[in-house]
């Protein structure tokens, strides 16, 4: 009877087969000496609101409004409210992204 040197299950009952290690020893000694292949990363955009600084804030009928560069209201607000500007640039962003596919379609 011959045993894997590695987990010792059994190689063979009877006889001899030359080999030291089972098949699924081999198998984990293969994978484990393989480079880990590197997941493919799309590359980031470089300002995901760069579409954002072109568009223009102004006061209009007593209410503040952020158009985009092609006319389209992002955001508006009352003129004597106040709002946290992340808050604005992600509505603003969302926004924008529904405009641009309603466009593109």
């Amino acid at each position: 009877m011959q045993f894997c040197t590695d987990c010792g299950g059994v190689l063979n009952l009877f006889g001899t087969d030359g080999r030291e290690l089972c098949s699924a020893c081999i198998q984990l000694q293969k994978q484990q000496a393989a480079p880990p292949a590197e997941p493919a990363v799309a590359p980031a955009p470089a300002n995901p609101l760069a579409h954002l600084a072109d568009a223009v804030l102004s006061l209009e009928e007593n209410k503040i409004i952020l158009r985009a560069a092609e006319g389209w209201e992002l955001w508006s607000a009352p003129a004597g409210s106040s709002t946290r500007l992340e808050t604005m640039l992600a509505r603003a962003e969302r926004i924008y992204q529904i405009r641009a596919r309603r466009n593109k379609n």
